[in-house]
């Protein structure tokens, strides 16, 4: 099954960004331009209004992790937010932390980064993959989706992987 990328807000992405996606300039109390270092992409961001108050008052984040990106917050719920989210630059809004996700009974247990390299806690997801994914010479994504489907398990495949 395939579908678009939904991002659960871990912050993983935000938090290690920073040396690449900065702050090249402050405008306004809530106008930016920010740049990606690499390829020097800029473009003007606002702090959306959602945000705002959370912008100002908590750089907990930032002191934390010393390479977060500028812009993200963290919200009382554990959630991480980009603070500039419909301004922010192509290396955010093209990325995806993994191509799929596995789940059981509803609850994420595993996700795909790359073509077959699974992230679970779940043993006998692991097994499983042990013994018939890594184990296949070309696993496609229809047949990674009958095994863990045989096995109880739900996959989501993200477009363009």
């Amino acid at each position: 099954m395939a579908g678009s990328f939904e991002c659960i807000q871990c912050g993983k992405c935000c938090l290690g960004i920073g040396s690449i996606v900065k702050m090249e300039r402050q405008l306004s109390k809530y106008g930016f331009v920010v740049k990606n270092d690499v390829v020097k992409e800029m473009r003007q961001a606002l702090i959306t209004p959602e945000y705002r108050e959370i912008f100002d008052r908590d750089h907990s984040v930032q002191e934390k992790h010393p390479s977060a990106c500028f812009f993200v917050r963290r919200l009382p719920n554990g959630k991480y937010v980009c603070t500039i989210h419909p301004y922010r630059l192509l290396i955010c809004s093209s990325y995806h932390c993994c191509s799929a996700r596995i789940t059981k009974a509803g609850e994420e247990v595993g996700k795909v980064n790359g073509r077959v390299s699974l992230e679970s806690k779940d043993e006998a997801l692991l097994e499983l993959w042990r013994e018939k994914i890594t184990a296949a010479d070309d696993p496609t994504q229809e047949y990674i989706a009958a095994v863990l489907n045989s096995a109880g398990y739900e996959v989501l495949f993200y477009d363009g992987e």
